[in-house]
């Protein structure tokens, strides 16, 4: 299986942008899409950060729709992970994952342009999907600083006494962000 390479604070940058959705799609299951989709309306859209791992990690677009499930990195896994983090290689995935990863980002993308209401469960289903993501893989391969900085991510509905950081910190560190 293919294995892709990708920058450090692109992974960075993606573990922020998947814990924004994941932590408010949570929140959206007690109001509507539609106020979802309001605040992603100033936020960067799902389609924009998909489009551009499909850039970085060199996708076929047409594969995109075969992909339906990842397998969660075991404890072996997780080590040699943080192993290659330590040494400072740069972060592997497996091709099945980008292809995952990216199709969940166009599914959000998809639910967000809905005009009916969506099912809580299927807004769940998709928060579970995404997070499996984020915090089984990804989160191993980026440090802990950069972990906790990016749990304090500003999301939908969060609290207002929250001191977050916005995701336009996470972008500041990526080359060629003009495509988001």
């Amino acid at each position: 299986m293919k294995k892709i390479k990708l920058e450090y604070n692109l992974c960075v940058f993606l573990f922020a942008y998947l814990h924004q959705a994941g932590l408010s799609l949570h929140r959206a299951g007690w109001t509507s899409i539609r106020e979802l989709n309001n605040f992603y309306s100033n936020q960067i859209n799902p389609r924009n950060v998909a489009n551009f791992l499909i850039l970085k990690a060199d996708i076929n677009v047409n594969k995109l729709e075969y992909f339906y499930g990842i397998k969660e990195y075991g404890y072996k896994k997780k080590i040699l992970s943080r192993i290659n983090f330590l040494f400072g290689l740069p972060p592997v995935f497996l091709e099945d994952e980008m292809y995952y990863i990216c199709q969940k980002l166009i599914d959000f993308e998809k639910m967000l342009e809905k005009d009916g209401e969506v099912h809580p469960l299927e807004m769940e289903k998709l928060r579970v999907e995404i997070s499996k993501f984020s915090l089984g893989i990804l989160r191993y391969k980026i440090s802990y600083k950069d972990y906790s900085k990016a749990l304090k991510i500003e999301h939908y509905m969060q609290h207002d006494g929250l001191k977050d950081i916005k995701i336009k910190e996470f972008i500041k560190n990526l080359p060629d962000s003009s495509d988001l």
